[in-house]
């Protein structure tokens, strides 16, 4: 049974530091994660800080929310209500983000592209943009000012773990079962697969001399799966029992390595050009002075975007594990497809073209 444990006063960078060995008995050396922006009412809240114990995760996940203070104005200004709004900081792994996002995706919630940047009288950070899926009755927002770099925020953490093989880790608050998901949540979950198992490297252990000669001690291989490190308090895992040689007089002892972090596909840093309030001022004098664009070009302009958005929604769910046949089932590629069909585009180049 998935279990939450709740974890005070870290951060996104210091859990990830951590969470390999925090979740050594089912940690995948070397998977690949990546790190989006939840934005969802704030009544809302209590629901999503269970959402990773229901999705059927197969590595660990965790999550920070954030409140604005010093910065609210701001981000009130950008057109975003803060008051109204909750802000999820989640690391997962890409071989979950489909389950993860499956039930907001058949939900109708945008996926967006965020900048976060330093807000007024912030320490600089670099900015960073964020995939970010947004609850509908929520207000857009393009750059997101923060008092503190995403990644150094300290806050509650919530760290989703999943079983291993029927050993489970101790936790501070245990969750319900998991739930039902919806079938399109069902099937992103049937058809993610791993991302870099190939590349996960083999440990042998080695048998040292011991006092008391033995007649050719064995010589065995630690898997390429999850390992759990010894005398860390929690039971034993799967992992434990079928390596370790039986207890003898004459025990081999063996040699343990600390586990490899994972591989962060994003954010990606970006720049945030500096806009003054006079130059605000005089972009929009200027934009009421212009001529307005013709048809054509407003046309053409929806073209590009309604192709975006389609081309972005075939990666996120090719990257989810859904293979051509099932993108083309599922209920967001085909809302934008029919967008993009009445635009006039190619669907069927645009969709070949992605997939392969």
């Amino acid at each position: 049974m998935t279990q939450v444990e709740i974890i005070k006063g870290v951060s996104l960078s210091s859990l990830a530091e951590s969470a390999p060995t925090r979740t050594a008995n089912i940690w995948q050396a070397g998977h690949q994660r990546t790190q989006i922006l939840v934005l969802l009412q704030r009544r809302h809240r209590q629901r999503f800080e269970s959402h990773s114990s229901t999705v059927g995760l197969k590595h660990p996940c965790w999550a920070i929310f954030y409140r604005p203070r010093i910065e609210s104005h701001e981000i009130e200004e950008r057109g975003l209500d803060p008051k109204s709004a909750s802000f999820m900081f989640l690391d997962v792994a890409l071989e979950d983000l489909g389950r993860w996002v499956g039930p907001l995706v058949k939900d109708e919630w945008p996926k967006e592209d965020v900048i976060i940047a330093p807000a007024e009288g912030a320490e600089e950070f670099t900015p960073t943009k964020w995939t970010t899926f947004r609850d509908p009755w929520l207000d857009s927002i393009e750059i997101l000012p923060l008092q503190t770099s995403p990644y150094d925020i300290e806050a509650k953490a919530w760290l989703t773990i999943p079983s291993s093989s029927g050993t489970i880790q101790p936790t501070t608050a245990p969750t319900e079962p998991p739930q039902e998901d919806s079938d399109f949540a069902g099937k992103l979950a049937g058809l993610t697969h791993s991302f870099g198992t190939d590349e996960l490297p083999k440990e042998v252990a080695k048998s040292e001399s011991v006092a008391t000669p033995i007649n050719d001690p064995p010589t065995f291989v630690m898997p390429t799966g999850p390992v759990s490190i010894p005398n860390l308090g929690g039971a034993p895992s799967v992992a434990e029992t079928v390596t370790e040689p039986a207890k003898e007089e004459n025990a081999v002892e063996t040699t343990t390595t600390e586990p490899i972090a994972a591989t962060y596909l994003s954010p990606q840093p970006v720049e945030v050009p500096e806009v003054t309030k006079k130059q605000e001022v005089v972009e929009e004098t200027v934009n009421q002075n212009a001529e307005p664009e013709s048809q054509e070009e407003e046309d053409l302009d929806d073209s590009i975007e309604i192709k975006e958005e389609l081309v972005d929604i075939i990666q996120l769910l090719k990257a989810g594990g859904l293979e051509a046949e099932q993108i083309m089932e599922s209920p967001a590629f085909q809302e934008v497809s029919e967008r993009a069909t009445a635009a006039g585009l190619d669907v069927w180049n645009i969709f070949v073209s992605n997939v392969g």
